[in-house]
């Protein structure tokens, strides 16, 4: 089972090299953060870019798998969801993953409304 310290738990740290957090600015109303157990609405939305795709790497193929490297599932990749401060800290810090947070409840954000902010 998940979370108890299986050799087969991925490592959180495993996310944060192989994705790109990307900040937007966006006119849409405040939610709540989606890691779990958090309940703070002061959140700024961020969308995932996975970098596993630009480097052709085939979750397939055993071969070519990398020795402590995990993949996200392509399902997640271009997704926004808001975090707060904290929890956008710790995910791009590798102290929490993915699985932390709560792929239920995405944003639908139109691409037209879109403003980067670069930081």
């Amino acid at each position: 089972m998940m979370g108890d310290k299986n050799l087969a738990d991925p490592k959180p740290v495993d996310g944060a090299l192989s994705m790109i957090l990307v900040r937007l600015a966006v006119d849409e109303p405040k939610c709540t953060c989606l890691a779990h157990f958090c309940t703070r609405r002061d959140t700024v939305l961020y969308r995932v870019r996975l970098l596993q795709n630009r480097l052709n790497v085939d979750p397939m193929n055993e071969k070519k798998w990398v020795p402590g490297m995990g993949a996200i599932h392509e399902s997640l990749n271009k997704k926004c969801f808001p975090l707060c401060s904290m929890h956008a800290s710790d995910l791009l810090l590798g102290r929490m993953s993915l699985q932390d947070i709560d792929c239920t409840s995405f944003v639908n954000v139109e691409e037209n409304s879109l403003v980067p902010i670069l930081s």
